[in-house]
């Protein structure tokens, strides 16, 4: 069975490169997380969007990432939601969300993540580089919130406030039980992050100048939330039988959005469409910047995590923080033994689940497919396009946000795109 799987041999050569020090592959992912933290002083550019394409840009490996992703979108939407709950470690990026006051409850968070998973869904399946297409569009608008949040929170009267954002400002705590005592006792043997002397902090009376949020670096770190799991564990969320072809042009894809988002190339965490070097650092950047930061995980951390997870449960029932931190802690390798000892029956129900379908299920040929076809289905309910749920009980759809259907071009793109396979 490993010889039908193409990434489980390379997956096992990469671990043992590590565990024997692979000096050389080690040094040049440490050298390209020196040169991406350099960016944490130059803001993002937010002028006009790009009209051409750059230089580099390949469109094969374009649209071979694009149907990597549409094929196995449950797995990779599923990376993404536990990708993004780790990021809330950062302080740099947890404060401005807290501050902004648009995802802290249960329903902002519903709107504001459900509005990102459309638009990220129309960048896989619509044509970013055509004028008027809904995810051409879609780029614009993304830039155009970035560049008003940008403004609003590095304003100098303004700055002040993020800097001191605080659990205060979270709203009304959450019933649930915490977890992290759990998590505090199943990372206090991890090692620190050596890069923490270079890492700029919000609030320090040390820095010369204030931190720039919406920073290359922070757009870099979006990144790895994007590609990083799928580069590293493919197998663990339904691509079981990725091509480094495939995996080659989903970092090529991801590469031109970040183009696309006022990334520059020297900042861009998937330069250079180099698939060996792109996993040494995501590794790299995985094991001495992600897992470090959860050793100090926050109250606020958790609320916001929390309320991600409770808002993906309106359209993804039987989702909860537990489940989707211990199946990401399963993937990477966490400790894990405390958290998941303290979960309720149903989390620790939903983790297995998640655990059977992505690695196991999936070794069935369609089965990402069908579950694809369900994760699109289960969004487009939200988006209430008429013509994706119009059979479908009222009484059993989850909430609608309104103003997204435009974005929401799944049929038409899939059928004008779709190639042989």
């Amino acid at each position: 069975m490993a010889d039908q799987c193409p990434y489980l041999e390379k997956l096992a050569s990469l671990n043992s490169e590590n565990q024997n020090g692979s000096s050389a592959n080690k040094t040049v992912a440490e050298g390209r997380l020196l040169q991406l933290l350099e960016g944490q002083t130059v803001p993002v550019q937010m002028d006009n969007l790009p009209t051409v394409p750059p230089s580099w840009y390949n469109p094969m490996k374009f649209q071979q990432g694009q149907n990597f992703a549409r094929r196995h979108f449950a797995g990779i939407s599923l990376a993404h939601f536990v990708s993004l709950i780790t990021m809330l470690t950062s302080p740099q990026i947890l404060k401005p969300l807290i501050f902004t006051q648009k995802s802290e409850t249960v329903l902002k968070s519903f709107k504001r993540y459900i509005g990102t998973v459309v638009h990220v869904t129309s960048w896989y399946f619509g044509d970013v580089w055509q004028k008027d297409d809904p995810a051409r569009r879609s780029i614009q608008i993304v830039r155009n919130m970035h560049d008003h949040a940008s403004r609003q929170i590095n304003h100098p009267d303004r700055r002040p406030q993020v800097d001191n954002t605080a659990m205060a400002e979270c709203g009304q705590p959450f019933d649930d039980p915490s977890m992290l005592p759990c998590l505090q006792m199943d990372t206090q043997k991890l090692a620190g992050c050596p890069y923490v002397e270079l890492r700029r902090q919000v609030n320090s009376k040390n820095q010369e100048d204030p931190y720039v949020y919406f920073n290359q670096f922070d757009m870099a770190d979006s990144q790895f939330a994007f590609v990083g799991v799928i580069v590293l564990f493919p197998h663990k969320f339904g691509a079981t039988y990725a091509s480094d072809d495939e995996l080659r042009g989903f970092i090529h894809f991801w590469r031109c959005i970040g183009y696309l988002l006022g990334i520059e190339d020297r900042f861009n965490f998937c330069d250079d469409d180099n698939l060996d070097l792109t996993r040494d650092l995501c590794r790299h950047y995985l094991d001495k910047m992600i897992k470090p930061a959860l050793k100090d995980a926050s109250a606020e951390f958790e609320h916001m995590a929390r309320a991600v997870a409770k808002g993906a449960s309106l359209y993804y029932p039987g989702v909860s923080f537990e489940s989707l931190f211990a199946y990401y802690a399963n993937v990477v390798g966490l400790p894990n033994t405390n958290f998941v000892k303290h979960m309720e029956i149903f989390q620790w129900f939903y983790f297995w689940y998640l655990r059977v379908v992505f690695s196991v299920l999936c070794w069935i040929p369609g089965v990402i497919r069908l579950f694809s076809a369900m994760t699109l289905f289960a969004i487009g309910l939200v988006v209430a396009r008429s013509d994706t749920a119009s059979w479908w009980p009222k009484s059993w759809k989850p909430l609608q946000v309104g103003g997204l259907d435009v974005f929401w071009n799944i049929k038409s793109k899939a059928k004008e795109k779709k190639s042989p396979q």
